[in-house]
């Protein structure tokens, strides 16, 4: 029957991970502000996101090499199909050939009028000069020096130019294309898409023959390394993973068929765990990027419940009992231990569901399934398994394998529980203390600390930072989305004047509005730039000096200036403030700065804060803030928020959990006692290793509660079921199990220790901390406890005797 169910519920659990979504904005709700500008960015826009590919040529001698070579790039690349590649640019050419045809069209109106005006009364005097109709002829002639004016617009263009109008850098021997890519997504498939076609085409020009390194920079370059980085760290260990696995229940059992009579129960529990949560009321219909890897998490946890079973089982069989008694036996004894674990491991999981931030959320409904799943599955799938493999007659009466170390450790335990007993309280007081002092500071809000570690030598980080020091600015905008022309100018003049005077002037480099690409009072201009042409009459232009006459030359030099309008603008000008019906005005862009300070969570927080604040304008709604960075902001802060609830739910469930399985005795107390010790040890040597928690690693805390619950409850329950005052045969027993189970997890956990990706590392260091500290409370501190109490009762009874 469960082989049956199986199939339909492997159908579901492949539909789930077929539908598996890397967009960043699928860990928030839908209703997050971040999400919700992001929807409304696409419905209005057709993309916003790029990828720079960088040459390096070595030297400055060979980048003219290195240009021809960007532009059979360039030309490869635009016969590339629409949905993927958008654009591609090598240079700013033609934009500055439009600007250069319309550059009158571009100077402020009130520079017009003044440039009018000058002439005008130069003009007048020199016709008054000419008839002595001048009051004061001794007076100096109007200066029609437009040097002040022409400063003006030379700093402007000057932050803009570039050499031979190429992106192109002698000092750093660097030139570079960027790609629009065909749509705006946060994911990664139609990112991973366009950088493998980018690299194919690069490949098939062999630039390494010409001594040339290439690199790629960007957002669409920073989703595919980072998701790649997680997958290779995953997919690398997993193999190593399992064998070491499969060793240490081969080296605990001493038995071939424990994989089979686990494992197999095991797998069928995680196919379940996720069919039952795409159902209702879980509704779980896709996996994000915080789920897609919970199977082996599920895995890894839920295999500790059959081996808690499957021990006592063999511990049974060993003395020489009956398949069928032993298993009676077995499943009588685990029973109320792994169950408590099991509700405690789901508790902790479920906790997650509070929190708002999705990821959490649909980690928490298939994260709890899967512990109970799991469970059911050891305790209604495993005894038919034995049943069927153990035909052994008679077991040759050996321990298992640990028993020598636990035998040993038992012996020092029992030997000196005092000073086990008084070291240990010394040093929770201590991690008690430091935790204690615990602020913001222990957050982690730096998120380049979270990439994977070789990006700033030779990855994104690296080309990134050289790609944004050439333009002098971040390559993708953060948009700001308004419902009317009058509130976007209302909002860009509230942007640019913190720019200039405010707080945004840290964080942005260039506001941009359609009134930068269309300009604005065309009309009146017009009428501006005919009058100067009136008043310019030969003698005037005589007394204009050389280099500032063949400036306005250039200006008023078309025969008949004509309106600019969105039809005759270069597309390129248009990107990001022309929506898909083609309405105009509505749309701000701010291009931030290059630098570090947006990766942090503080600075992404006060930068969207500020650009929310500024945004409302009063003519109607406020506007909305689209981009990568209000999208981790909102996350951060959703982490922030959620994860000081969620652990503390967490904690309060497993307690709950505790209480009532041991039937509220003296061993809930032990148990939970434990529990949080061993949880303050993880916070503290957390904090002394200098680690940090962030989103990536916050989880590891409440997974903790209700993985290490299960250690020191498997012991107290063999502890009381044996009914003993001296807990060394349930040290022997459910000891060596409960250190098998953590070993599992620890050598699944130490795995990611290798990975490149910082935010895997930091959450497996974090994870193993916990992992150590909870099995060391549990098989030595707790017993130790056990111990030096039994002898303080036994010397008051011989007091009293």
């Amino acid at each position: 029957m469960a082989l049956l169910l199986a199939v339909p519920a492997t159908v579901r659990t492949v539909g789930l991970y077929a539908h598996l979504r890397s967009d960043l904005e699928e860990l928030l709700p839908r209703s997050a502000p971040s999400v919700a500008a992001i929807d409304e960015m696409r419905k209005r826009n057709d993309g916003l996101q790029y990828l720079g590919v960088m040459l390096d040529t070595g030297d400055a001698a060979h980048l003219p090499a290195g240009e021809a070579f960007m532009d059979a790039l360039a030309a490869r690349l635009r016969k590339l199909p629409p949905e993927l590649v958008r654009e591609v640019r090598t240079g700013t050419s033609e934009e500055r050939t439009f600007i250069e045809k319309h550059a009158a069209l571009y100077l402020d109106l009130p520079d017009l009028e003044e440039i009018a005006r000058r002439i005008e009364e130069r003009h007048r005097y020199e016709i008054g000069k000419a008839m002595g109709t001048l009051l004061d002829e001794d007076a100096p002639p109007p200066s029609v020096d437009m040097s002040d004016i022409e400063a003006r617009y030379k700093s402007r263009i000057a932050a803009n130019e570039r050499p031979h109008d190429r992106f192109s850098s002698p000092e750093d021997h660097l030139t570079m294309l960027f790609v629009e890519a065909g749509g705006f997504s946060t994911g990664v498939e139609s990112a991973r898409a366009l950088l493998d076609r980018v690299k194919a085409e690069v490949a098939a020009l062999a630039p390494q023959k010409q001594g040339f390194r290439v690199g790629y920079a960007s957002d669409v370059a920073i989703s595919v390394e980072e998701l790649d980085a997680l997958v290779t760290d995953l997919s690398s260990t997993s193999a190593l993973v399992v064998l070491a696995v499969m060793a240490v229940i081969l080296g605990y059992f001493r038995w071939w068929k424990s994989v089979v009579v686990l494992m197999g129960p095991l797998l069928l529990a995680a196919v379940f765990a996720f069919s039952l949560a795409s159902l209702p009321p879980f509704d779980v219909t896709e996996l994000n990027s915080n789920t897609a890897f919970l199977g082996s998490i599920i895995i890894g946890n839920g295999i500790n419940f059959g081996i808690i079973l499957l021990a006592r089982y063999r511990e049974e069989r060993r003395r020489g009992v009956g398949v069928e008694d032993a298993l009676a036996v077995g499943l009588n004894g685990a029973r109320a231990g792994t169950l408590a674990a099991a509700l405690g491991a789901g508790v902790s999981y479920a906790s997650l569901v509070i929190t708002e931030f999705r990821g959490f959320r649909q980690f928490g409904y298939i994260g709890g399934l899967g512990m109970l799943v799991s469970w059911a599955a050891a305790f209604v799938l495993m005894p038919p398994l034995v049943r069927w493999l153990d035909r052994d007659p008679v077991v040759r009466p050996a321990p298992a394998g640990g028993a020598f170390v636990m035998s040993r450790l038992v012996k020092l335990v029992r030997a000196v529980p005092g000073p086990i007993v008084a070291v240990a309280g010394a040093f929770t007081l201590f991690t008690a203390f430091e935790v204690s002092r615990l602020d913001s500071s222990f957050l982690e809000y730096d998120f380049s600390k979270l990439r994977r570690y070789d990006t700033w030598t030779n990855g994104e980080g690296y080309w990134g930072r050289r790609m944004d020091r050439l333009l002098g600015h971040y390559l993708t905008p953060t948009m700001v989305l308004f419902d009317s022309e009058a509130a976007a100018r209302r909002g860009a003049t509230a942007l640019r004047d913190s720019v200039e005077h405010g707080e945004l002037g840290r964080y942005v480099a260039t506001v941009r509005t359609i009134d930068d690409v269309i300009p604005p009072e065309q009309d009146a201009k017009l009428a501006e730039i005919e009058r100067i042409k009136k008043a310019l009459t030969p003698l005037m232009r005589e007394e204009i000096p050389e280099a500032q006459r063949a400036e306005l030359d250039r200006f008023l030099s078309a025969d008949h200036l004509e309106r600019v309008t969105p039809a005759d603008t270069p597309r390129i000008f248009l990107t990001g403030l022309r929506e898909r019906d083609g309405t105009t005005g509505r749309q701000v862009l701010l291009y931030p700065k290059p630098s570090r300070d947006l990766w942090r969570a503080e600075a992404m927080a006060d930068f969207t804060g500020t650009l929310r604040r500024l945004a409302d304008t009063g003519i109607g709604r406020a506007g909305r803030v689209a981009g990568s960075i209000p999208l981790s902001s909102d996350i951060c802060e959703s982490i922030r928020r959620d994860a000081p609830k969620a652990s503390v739910v967490s904690l309060l469930g497993v307690m709950v959990v505790v209480l009532f399985a041991l039937r509220a005795r003296l061993g809930s107390v032990y148990v939970i006692g434990s529990l949080i010790v061993g949880v303050l040890w993880q916070v503290a040597g957390t904090k002394l290793l200098g680690v940090k928690v962030s989103f990536a690693n916050f989880i590891a805390f409440p997974i903790t509660f209700g993985i290490g619950v299960d250690y020191a409850v498997n012991v107290i329950a063999r502890y009381m079921q044996d009914g003993d005052d001296d807990p060394g045969p349930a040290m022997l027993s459910t000891g060596g199990a409960v250190g098998l189970c953590s070993m599992t997890t620890i050598i699944g956990y130490s795995s990611l220790l290798l990975a490149k990706n910082r935010a895997l590392f930091y959450f497996g260091l974090v994870a193993v901390l916990g992992e150590v500290a909870c099995l060391a409370t549990a098989i030595i501190v707790l017993p130790a406890l056990l111990f030096w109490l039994a002898r303080k009762r036994h010397r008051v009874d011989s007091v009293a005797s």
